[in-house]
């Protein structure tokens, strides 16, 4: 992939549970890093559960390679949460990383 096909700067953070100061903890996102990143929608479905309409959208983040991702961690694209489901490197070569990540919205 050329560096000017990676036009979109990304946010990704990761979980860190806080004491909530009741004996409890609660998730907080704090960024790992931005990075550039090419954006390719895969999929777009809709569903009714519990008598709601969720959208689902099925998108591969390319990035340039880099050590520390995690599936826990999710990506932030202006307003837009995406969750990570995997992380592949495609030719194994250390040049690129591959996100496959999922967007939920109700």
């Amino acid at each position: 992939m050329s560096i000017g096909a990676k036009r979109n700067r990304i946010r990704i953070e990761q979980a860190t549970l806080t004491s909530d100061g009741h004996g409890g903890s609660t998730v907080a996102w704090s960024p790992r890093c931005v990075v550039w990143a090419h954006e390719r929608p895969l999929t777009g479905r809709e569903s009714l559960a519990a008598q709601q309409v969720t959208a689902t959208l099925s998108t591969v983040f390319e990035i340039w390679y880099r050590t520390g991702l995690s599936v826990k961690d999710r990506v932030k694209l202006g307003a837009r949460t995406c969750e990570i489901e995997s992380i592949v490197d495609p030719k194994d070569d250390r040049k690129e990383l591959h996100l496959a990540c999922s967007e939920v919205s109700a």
